[in-house]
This record gives C-alpha cells, structure tokens and sequence, in this order.
C-alpha cells in the first residue's frame, strides 16, 4: 500500500465563496435570491441565441452543399458528354484521313489509267490507220487483176487464193475497229468520270501517295473551285477540326489555345463574368471540342463549384464544432441550472 499520498482534509470555509454568491435566504415572498442561478439563466439565454445562430448557419451550408452537388454532377455529366463527343469527331476525323489518302490514291492512278488509255488509242488508231493503208493497196491489186485476163491468174488456185485468203484475214482485222475503239473511248470515259467524281483538279507529276509524311489535305492556292468527293471530305475535316490539336497536346498536330473563361467570379449561383451572366449557357459547339471556349466555361464552372465544395466543407466541419461545443454548454447550463433552481431547494 503507498503511503506517498496521504489525504489531508479540506480546509474550513473552503465553500465560502459559493455560499457567498448562492445562498439561500429566504426572501419576503417566501423565495430565496441566488445571484449563480440568474448569471447562469443569463449565460444559457446567450449560449441558446448562438446555438440557434450556429444551427441555422449549418443548415444554410448543407443546403449550398448540396446545390452545389448537383449542380457540379451536372457539369461533370455535360462535360462527359463533350469529352466522348470529341473523341468520336477524332475517330471520324481518323477515318477521313484514310478515305482521303486512299481516294487521292484512286484520283492518281484513274489519271495515269485516262492518259494511258489515251496513249493505246492513239497506238489503235495509228494501227488502224495501217491496216486502212494495206487495205486499200489490197483493193488496188484486186482492180488490178480484175483487169488482167491473164489465163494463169485462175481464180481460187494459187497466188489468187492465198490472196483471198489474206483479205479475209484483214477484214477480220478491220472488223475489230469499232469495237475497240469504242471501248477504248468508254475506258477514258469511266476513268474521267472516277476522276471528276473524286476531285476535279488536275494530276500534278509531284504527286507522291506512297510517301509517309503525305498530307491528303494539302488545300492548292490557286484560287480555284473543285468539286468531288475530296472536296466533300475536305470540308467535314476543316469543320471538326481535325488538324487543330487540343491546348496541352504540342505542336503536332498544332494546338490552340482554348478561350479563357473562369467562370463566376463570386461564390454566388450565378455571378457576373465580364458583364455577361455565366449560367446562360448557350450551347454552339465549334471543333475541336476541346479548345472550345463553351466547353472551357464548362469546365471552368465545374472547377469552381468544386473548390467552392472544398471551402464550404471546412466551413460547415469548423460551424459543427462551434455547434457541438454550444450543445454540450447549454446541456451543462441546464442540468446546472436544473439543480440550483430556488423553486425546488426554497421551498
């Protein structure tokens, strides 16, 4: 057993002070006064003002909280929304480019084919001209033996039937023309249509499809209108955008800054943002989605609203304290106040 520690008994009067302040005289009514009873009655009436103060500042604050959710899950669901609306205008774009290469390939080599077709008739026609050529000698030495009676010239016999039979042999030949020719005209026919039907420019000899670093959108600077499916690929590549790349990505492909917009720039629901009201949002879109300044203000009330989210959150953490500490002292006042009540110890 310690013996370090021995009781020593309270000094008289150690209570004098208490008596002093909560006696318990009675007064000319049959009560009795007691000065702790009406400081603490004082000190609850204060403590219950600022708790009820407290109580509706928090609720004020888990209100705004909760707007807020919902309206940052909004923006996170619109902003979502916009995020797989660019990729899918980057997957066509993507597809644009291979139908173009390829299309441009197609415009190339339907070029090449027209002036080769070209070239072949030409080649036909020069042939044909020949075989006109040996063709009316041909009927000159048939006029010519006809007016021969030479008597060893018997018809069908000899040099007479190998020449008949070479006439045969060339009218085959010569009856071969029209439909050659005619193909070959449809031939250069189909391979300007392909042509005009792709793009209507001209093929240029510095035109290079097998090279890597080929740009299927190279647009030439000549002032000039073209028409064709190139022309139709050309377009829907500018308005998304395509070559633009979105701020942060480099410069391949060239990225553009997006418009700047913070957004409210007070911690109401919708403040004023260089005089325009930043919660009508209009939604005209303009590609790349992601340097979009409608898609930016977004964004920017997105970050807002959740940085508002962080700041309101310790304010409601720090209103909760000042709550809870107001409770537990006011619970204390009243049980305290409950004990020392000169109702129930005068009477």
């Amino acid at each position: 057993m310690s013996t370090t520690y021995n009781y020593d008994a309270l000094a008289a009067g150690w209570d004098a002070k208490i008596a002093d302040c909560c006696n318990t005289t009675p007064t000319s009514d049959g009560g009795c006064t007691d000065c702790c009873y009406d400081t603490w009655q004082d000190q609850l009436k204060d403590v219950t003002q600022r708790s009820a103060t407290v109580t509706e500042k928090t609720t004020q604050l888990q209100n705004k909280i909760a707007f807020i959710s919902d309206r940052r899950s909004r923006y996170k669901v619109w902003l979502d929304e916009l995020d797989k609306a660019e990729t899918l205008a980057r997957n066509i774009c993507h597809q644009l480019e291979i139908i173009a290469t390829q299309a441009d390939k197609i415009w190339y080599n339907a070029s090449k084919a027209c002036k080769a077709i070209e070239t072949l008739f030409c080649m036909i026609r020069d042939f044909y001209s020949q075989v006109d050529y040996i063709k009316k000698r041909y009927d000159d030495l048939q006029i010519c033996i006809q007016k021969n009676d030479d008597p060893a010239l018997e018809k069908g016999k000899g040099i007479l039937k190998a020449l008949d039979d070479y006439g045969t042999k060339l009218n085959a030949i010569i009856a071969t023309r029209d439909a050659l020719i005619a193909q070959a005209v449809e031939a250069v026919r189909l391979a300007n249509l392909i042509i005009d039907a792709i793009t209507s420019k001209d093929c240029t000899c510095d035109f290079k499809p097998c090279d890597n670093n080929y740009q299927p959108f190279k647009a030439p600077n000549d002032g000039k209108n073209y028409y064709g499916l190139k022309t139709i690929i050309t377009t829907w590549y500018n308005v998304l955008g395509c070559a633009t790349g979105c701020p942060g990505e480099g410069p391949t492909p060239s990225a553009t800054p997006a418009k700047k917009n913070n957004g409210p720039s007070s911690d109401d629901d919708c403040g004023p943002d260089n005089g325009s009201d930043t919660c009508e949002l209009t939604p005209i879109l303009s590609f790349p989605i992601c340097a979009d300044s409608y898609r930016t203000t977004v964004q920017a009330l997105f970050d807002k609203d959740d940085k508002s989210l962080v700041t309101l959150s310790k304010k409601l953490k720090e209103a909760n304290k000042d709550k809870e500490a107001l409770d537990a002292c006011k619970s204390s006042l009243t049980n305290a106040i409950a004990v020392v009540d000169p109702k129930s110890r005068c009477n």
